[in-house]
């Protein structure tokens, strides 16, 4: 029984450290303190054009072990920020019950952290953007490390401030390009907590400006928000092209935003001019590389975006 237990002992703790080494060697060096520096070094090590600590290569975030990697990636950078990361472990089941029969449930994790308000607050911004990529080898390096890093530099920068009126939760989806399943799964967590979401803000590619105007395009079925993106981005100069939804019976799935509408959160969504015919022609494909990413509009989408959430985080 002892040799039982000291087996049982070992096992446990070699996967502990085998799961903390597994956690601790990706990002070994700290990330550039320039904004569009630190934006590169993380669509870079998101798209397979970096090396991460431990000589790995995220060629594709599609199968199920390049998606734990990024995964165990997302934790450290959550950690770079001095915040805890936290993870939203969902099992989902097939759309048809019988096929639970033949194929494993949807099984994956979303990734989150909270920069908390400086002040008793009982509200929260939501910022999203999914961490998978569409195929088996396309880098996602658009689709969607722009997204990614465009969240994590709002949330350095909002850090700073030192009067924040809202909690802040960030998180990066998993398995959006498998019907949105990261995504659906949170919304119904947000529900069964009962948190008062101030709003949702969720960012999907980001990185192609082809005739050089910066626009962005956003879509909501709330018209403050629309109001509010397009009066802050007139004082930056940017073009706003946006989409009025209509939240009743809305069925899309195209998207995270998508997933939020039907749960009757003031939900919107943003990014490079997809609908407008001004995006990236590599998405869901080999070419979707960090090479094909417009650092400069990915820089001065977050430059609006930090100005936003500025705005509903101070009021």
């Amino acid at each position: 029984m002892k040799n039982i237990l000291n087996i049982l002992f070992f096992c446990f703790t070699a996967l502990a450290c085998q799961d903390k080494q597994m956690g601790s060697v990706l990002i070994t060096e700290n990330l550039p303190t320039n904004k569009i520096d630190y934006q590169k070094k993380i669509v870079g090590q998101l798209s397979g054009h970096d090396t991460l600590g431990n000589n790995t290569i995220i060629k594709s975030r599609w199968a199920k072990d390049e998606r734990e990697i990024t995964k165990q990636y997302l934790l450290e950078l959550i950690s770079t920020l001095g915040i805890e990361p936290q993870q939203h472990k969902y099992v989902s089941p097939n759309l048809n019950a019988a096929i639970d029969l033949i194929l494993d449930p949807y099984k994956g994790t979303n990734v989150y952290g909270m920069l908390p308000a400086t002040h008793k607050s009982s509200e929260y911004i939501i910022l999203g953007g999914h961490y998978d990529s569409g195929k088996r080898n396309a880098p996602g390096a658009i689709d969607n490390a722009t997204g990614i890093a465009l969240i994590y530099s709002v949330v350095k920068e909002l850090a700073k401030l030192p009067h924040r009126n809202k909690h802040i939760l960030f998180v990066f989806f998993d398995q959006e390009e498998e019907e949105l399943i990261g995504s659906k799964t949170f919304a119904g967590l947000l529900k069964q907590k009962h948190w008062d979401i101030h709003s949702i803000h969720c960012f999907d590619m980001v990185g192609w400006d082809g005739n050089g105007d910066r626009a962005m395009e956003v879509f909501s079925g709330t018209s403050s928000l629309i109001e509010l993106y397009k009066s802050v981005a007139e004082e930056h100069g940017i073009p706003i092209k946006d989409i009025k939804i209509n939240p009743v019976g809305y069925d899309n799935n195209s998207t995270d935003f998508d997933a939020f509408v039907p749960f009757g959160f003031d939900v919107i969504g943003a990014g490079e001019c997809f609908y407008h015919r001004d995006s990236s022609p590599y998405k869901d494909s080999p070419d979707d590389t960090y090479d094909t990413v417009d650092f400069e509009y990915l820089l001065s989408c977050s430059d609006l975006l930090e100005d936003i959430i500025k705005k509903i985080v101070t009021e």
